[in-house]
């Protein structure tokens, strides 16, 4: 018998401004203020919570020629009421509110460039994500009203990208991921400080294939990796590493276009987390007509 109600009010301002013909600056800021009420119509008590936060965002491009950029961002974001992912409050007499939001910083350099003359386009970063104020329920079971900080989290990592055309009827999409995301602060576990998140692959990658002539027949052929996972937090045990096919074949004649797509073609058996095994051969038939 509760009713609850979420109210969020923003402002967001953002500016692209040129310095010069090589350099740009980004400027912007989401100022937000929200409200949650709740009101249990069984005992006829009702308790709210509000509060506002700012969230920045800051950014600079270097472009010394036309087809490579150079850019490093840094941004604040944050979930209202400790990012519980809850809408409501709780009615009773022993629950606790969360004073402080949970907020996430990140920092990012990267660079992006064009090749073989604007056909190939590359993309290589470096970031650091950090996620504080993290909330959690010490005693779930005999007190689900009481809710703590538990600490932070820090990921860092490398991320590279491609896509385009290699050569004539030939094209390639793909990537690389190599991150470190570790607990930075626990207030419940100090041991777990310093130690590799959960369901977490230190590193990834794909790349895909097409091969597209001037025919209406098309295929193409990939292959992702993902490595090693920790199952728990202790990082006493780990589920290794899986590599994965897929492919498919259409035909497109307009306005017409069939695809075959076979996923996990040599039906591996994998983990994706825990407790998240991966799917097998999957055979997917579709057909699409452009009006």
């Amino acid at each position: 018998m509760n009713r609850h109600r979420a109210e969020s009010r923003a402002l967001y301002l953002q500016d692209l401004i040129g310095l010069s013909e090589q350099w740009k600056l980004l400027v912007g800021a989401r100022q937000e203020s929200f409200e949650f009420a709740t009101r249990n119509a069984l005992i006829d008590k009702a308790r709210s919570y509000d509060g506002s936060h700012l969230s920045p965002r800051v950014g600079v491009v270097w472009q010394p020629v036309p087809a490579h950029s150079f850019y490093a961002s840094y941004s604040k974001n944050f979930s209202p009421y400790g990012g519980r992912g809850m809408i409501s409050v709780a009615v009773e007499d022993n629950a606790v509110y969360d004073e402080e939001p949970q907020v996430s910083r990140q920092f990012e350099i990267g660079t992006k460039s064009d090749w073989l003359g604007g056909r190939l386009s590359t993309q290589v970063s470096l970031y650091s994500l950090e996620l504080l104020n993290i909330r959690y329920r010490p005693d779930p079971d005999n007190d689900p009203f009481r809710w703590a900080v538990r600490g932070a989290e820090r990921s860092r990592g490398l991320e590279a990208s491609m896509t385009g055309r290699l050569a004539k009827s030939w094209y390639v999409r793909g990537g690389v991921g190599l991150q470190q995301a570790k607990v930075t602060q626990d207030l419940t576990t100090p041991a777990n400080v310093g130690k590799f998140k959960p369901n977490l692959a230190r590193k990834n990658g794909s790349v895909f294939v097409r091969y597209a002539p001037e025919s209406p027949w098309y295929g193409e052929l990939g292959v992702t990796y993902r490595g090693p996972i920790y199952n728990a937090i202790d990082n006493l045990s780990e589920r290794s590493g899986h590599t994965r096919w897929d492919a498919s074949v259409g035909w497109r004649a307009m306005p017409w276009t069939v695809t075959l797509a076979v996923t996990n073609l040599s039906d591996k058996r994998y983990w994706r987390a825990t407790s998240m095994p991966g799917a097998p051969r999957a055979v997917l038939l579709s057909g699409s007509y452009v009006f």
